[in-house]
């Protein structure tokens, strides 16, 4: 009798402890995330419709207050994840891109690859950095004068709120850059697209050259056509002394530009060499 009132106590033991398991199990903040303002509405504006509708506030070095009331959804495709990408994050809605500067480090844990967001932008500025398009607040310098630059991670946190899961949501698909595309300068001004070079190479690939061997940012090269698109690595990401692939290869991330009064390049950014596969 004793050993059956044993077994009857463990197995009770057994169940209490099964339903405080599937108790902590469960992802209580799923509905409710514990990052960013969960009372932001649903998009009212597409990334493209935004862009074309403040076209010229954009481009402008002069950053303008954003004062109607514009919620954006997108997901995200470029973070800080491995350091390559500095303080900002890059949201995508069907390849349209747009990208968000935040003054804080490991956005990455909160903003994986893959995470939707909604930003209600009233109150945040727009400006272009070099006639790239980029959301935050202005920020005094005195060299160049009043520039877009990072909000704060208390203002960012305020104007986010977080949908769902990441991976939850169908992948974006990145914009396939043909010649064609690279020779319409005007294209430019769409920037920035999430978009995959194809069929490329590092011009500075010889099996030895790293991505950024130095103390300072490097500058790879990859042409299509008789286009060059500039890839900016910094020596800060943590691939930055692996060695950069040779050979044919295709890459996923942000096609940017980068304008000043001498020159108006394409740039590419990426978030990690898991961006970057053997072409197809």
């Amino acid at each position: 009798m004793k050993t059956i009132k044993n077994i009857l106590f463990a197995s009770l033991l057994l169940v209490a402890f099964t339903g405080c398991m599937n108790d902590f199990d469960e992802p209580v903040f799923l509905n409710n995330p514990p990052y960013g303002n969960n009372s932001i509405g649903e998009a009212n504006m597409t990334i493209s419709e935004f862009k074309e509708k403040y076209r010229e506030q954009l481009l402008a070095s002069m950053p303008t207050e954003i004062t109607d009331d514009i919620i954006l959804q997108g997901v995200v495709v470029g973070n800080d994840e491995t350091g390559n990408i500095y303080k900002q994050i890059v949201i995508s809605d069907d390849n349209d891109a747009i990208i968000i500067g935040v003054n804080t480090s490991g956005l990455y844990a909160m903003l994986p690859i893959g995470q939707a967001i909604a930003i209600n932008c009233k109150g945040l500025d727009m400006g272009g950095y070099c006639y790239l398009p980029q959301i935050g607040v202005r920020y005094n310098t005195e060299k160049y004068g009043i520039q877009i630059g990072r909000m704060s991670k208390e203002v960012f946190e305020e104007h986010i709120k977080l949908i769902g899961t990441p991976g939850e949501f169908d992948e974006q698909t990145p914009l396939d850059i043909t010649p064609d595309y690279l020779a319409n300068k005007e294209n430019k001004d769409l920037c920035p697209i999430y978009a995959r070079l194809k069929n490329v190479q590092f011009k500075e690939a010889d099996g030895k050259a790293l991505y950024a061997p130095g103390e300072e940012i490097a500058e790879r090269t990859v042409k299509i056509d008789k286009q060059e698109i500039i890839f900016r690595i910094s020596n800060y990401a943590d691939f930055a002394k692996e060695v950069l692939p040779t050979g044919k290869i295709d890459i996923k991330g942000v096609l940017t530009r980068y304008k000043t009064n001498s020159k108006d390049v394409w740039q590419f950014i990426f978030t990690s060499t898991a961006d970057i596969t053997p072409a197809e």
